[in-house]
């Protein structure tokens, strides 16, 4: 046949392409690739900062080592109000603190205390005193730090314990008491400047991420095409294709007749075929000789009418074949030796032996194409019954 009249199940893939088991295994793998994206990037988000605290814990140390056992207990003590700036101990102290900040490149680094009201204030700041964010001695800390600053004035050690978002920047602080005979007067404060590392770092896991949805895109355009081509086109011949035999099945033949278009059935030829005695070899040879029997008519038919339509077993032996560009004649004569064929094929006992019955669409005679099907089961009993007539003759 034609391929406009015999390709309407790859109509119906192109149509409806996934079905939905394909859609949920397509939104698995979706899920699942995206998933693992936003995984993959959390864990390389968190270990640059794990590294980065890990270094800034081991900076922050040393630094507390060089810084506390030379801060004298007295530029804590001695120094509250910004007059106190012009006294020796403050400028030996200033000074000492902005050229240890300027080598370690810490961004702040200052002592603080408790006023008399107990909020904390800045003593000596080791920026410059031209810088704009210098803080003079008395100065009030900025709340942000308080939390951090209380807890060490209250004589606990902080060490960069979170990346902290201020006014003045993104900081990693750490604080280390300043005591004297055993009590706490004091803290030294270190903020790190991770502003640009986090901008960097974010503006990498934002390149990670969108590489990431990159390649789930790129997974998922490969998973669905391998859906559309592979899966889906076998599920498809599955679905249409009978199993027993490999021609098409009785779902194949409703679907190409629903398709068919209106005029579609002008001049379509039809042949029905089904074995002859198969009752018989089922109950004499068994259930296996009669399938292999219905194998063998599939067969002939397929290998005879491939180049002029399709073969469709519609029930247990039945098989129609819809057939076009093919006289009566023609066919009558392809159908005797078809059935020379089969009377050489032997199976288990028993020649393989059909009958058949031929009818034509004729818009005249049929108003639909069931109708003329049902003329070409018509003729096919005839043609039995005088099958039948003959055997009992010759038996």
């Amino acid at each position: 046949m034609p391929t406009e009249t015999t390709q309407n199940i790859h109509t119906i893939i192109t149509e409806k392409p996934i079905s939905g088991t394909e859609r949920k295994i397509l939104l698995l793998v979706i899920g699942s690739t995206f998933f693992t994206a936003l995984v993959t990037v959390f864990i390389f988000y968190r270990s640059l900062f794990f590294d980065l605290d890990d270094r800034l814990l081991s900076r922050s140390d040393a630094i507390f080592s060089m810084l506390l056992s030379r801060i004298p207990p007295q530029s804590i003590t001695q120094l509250n109000i910004p007059g106190d700036a012009d006294s020796e101990i403050y400028k030996k102290t200033q000074i000492f603190l902005e050229d240890l900040r300027k080598t370690t490149n810490v961004r702040y680094l200052y002592t603080v205390k408790r006023a008399a009201g107990g909020e904390p204030i800045y003593v000596v700041d080791g920026l410059s005193p031209a810088s704009e964010d210098f803080r003079p001695i008395g100065s009030p800390v900025e709340p942000e730090i308080i939390p951090i600053v209380t807890r060490c004035l209250d004589g606990q050690s902080m060490r960069g314990e979170r990346t902290m978002d201020t006014s003045w920047g993104i900081i990693i602080p750490a604080c280390e008491p300043i005591k004297q005979d055993g009590n706490t007067i004091g803290a030294l404060v270190i903020e790190f400047d991770v502003q640009s590392f986090v901008n960097n770092t974010r503006r990498t896991a934002l390149i990670c991420l969108a590489f990431s949805f990159g390649v789930a895109i790129l997974v998922t355009v490969v998973t669905a095409w391998l859906l559309k081509k592979v899966s889906v086109p076998l599920y498809r011949k599955l679905a249409y294709t009978d199993l027993l035999t490999g021609v098409f099945n009785r779902n194949a033949f409703e679907l190409d007749l629903r398709h068919m278009p209106a005029d579609g059935a002008e001049g379509l030829v039809i042949l029905v075929c089904d074995l002859d005695r198969l009752k018989t070899i089922n109950d004499r040879s068994g259930h296996a000789a009669g399938d292999a029997h219905i194998r063998v008519l599939a067969h002939l038919l397929r290998n005879q009418f491939t180049d002029l339509g399709k073969t469709y077993r519609i029930g247990g032996d039945e098989f129609t074949t819809l057939l076009r560009n093919i006289t009566i004649e023609s066919l009558e004569e392809r159908m005797l030796k078809l059935c020379s064929i089969a009377e050489k094929i032997t199976i288990k006992g028993f020649q393989v032996a059909f009958s058949y019955g031929i009818a034509v669409f004729d818009a005249s005679l049929d108003d639909t194409l069931h109708s003329a099907i049902n003329r070409a089961d018509a003729n096919m009993y005839l043609y039995k019954k005088k099958f039948k007539s003959q055997q009992i003759l010759h038996e």
